[in-house]
């Protein structure tokens, strides 16, 4: 569980109401259910016009790594590249057929297989490159589609506003009524901003930036699936792939 996704949304939610709160208002008062539902089924219905079809999917689908882990662990990766690495130095690199029929990650198991097929280091960099830009492309795009509900809640709460306006002028006779209905327009301006900044667009934002550690586990399985094609020492390929690891993140080494 990502307890920054969680604790960002409930901290904006607690700070709204303490604010309201502190001007002696009630913040139920700003959950108003005809600006909720003119603003969110509206902005999603024109995110989903406005995106491709398998990018919608992959937003709903995906929206689990925004609240949960991605299952990424370098350390983890990283120690059965070496381990690989070992083998295919001491027996040849038909010995790690048997391995790599183990593995679980598809995209290692098949970058393993293209080797003990017999396939160059180059040929399998180039295929398995445009396998990690496809999936880039595919996060990106999930991203995008909720970045883009999030750009479009504020004008679809301006519109709930002015309807409300609208409304609320034709009660000129009754300012109580009019008064009520000028406090209620004002809420989808509200709603809007929320979905916004504190919802959605965070969603789209978190969404890219675990991407980039999916991502940067594809590239650590290229670099040493490549590097035990190329032959390299297991040690030096231990090096090379401990230094994809973020800094302040900690690096395991199997040689210390």
């Amino acid at each position: 569980m990502d307890l920054t996704s969680i604790l960002g949304l409930i901290g904006a939610i607690a700070s709204i109401s303490v604010g309201d709160i502190l001007e002696g208002g009630n913040p139920l008062h700003l959950i108003h259910l005809s600006s909720l539902i003119i603003i969110i089924p509206t902005a999603g219905a024109a995110a989903v016009a406005a995106t491709h079809g398998s990018h919608i999917k992959g937003a709903l689908k995906e929206i689990k790594i925004i609240f949960g882990s991605t299952g990424v662990n370098y350390n983890e990766t990283i120690r059965t590249l070496v381990e690989l690495s070992t083998l295919a130095r001491k027996d040849g690199v038909l010995s790690l057929e048997g391995k790599a029929a183990q593995i679980e990650d598809d995209f290692m198991r098949q970058a393993l297989s293209m080797i003990i097929d017999g396939r160059d280091a180059g040929a399998v960099r180039e295929d398995m490159e445009v396998q990690i830009e496809s999936l880039e492309e595919y996060y990106h795009g999930s991203a995008h589609f909720w970045i883009l509900y999030a750009e479009t809640c504020p004008t679809m709460g301006l519109v709930g506003a002015v309807c409300g306006l609208i409304l609320a002028l034709q009660l000129l006779d009754d300012p109580k009524a009019m008064a009520a209905g000028i406090s209620g327009a004002f809420t989808a301006t509200v709603t809007g901003i929320f979905c916004s900044y504190a919802l959605f667009g965070p969603w789209g934002h978190k969404m890219i930036a675990k991407s980039k550690e999916i991502m940067k586990e594809k590239t650590i399985v290229l670099e040493g699936v490549v590097g035990i094609a190329n032959g390299d020492n297991p040690r030096n390929l231990e090096e090379k792939l401990l230094g994809f690891i973020p800094p302040g993140e900690p690096k395991v080494s199997q040689f210390e």
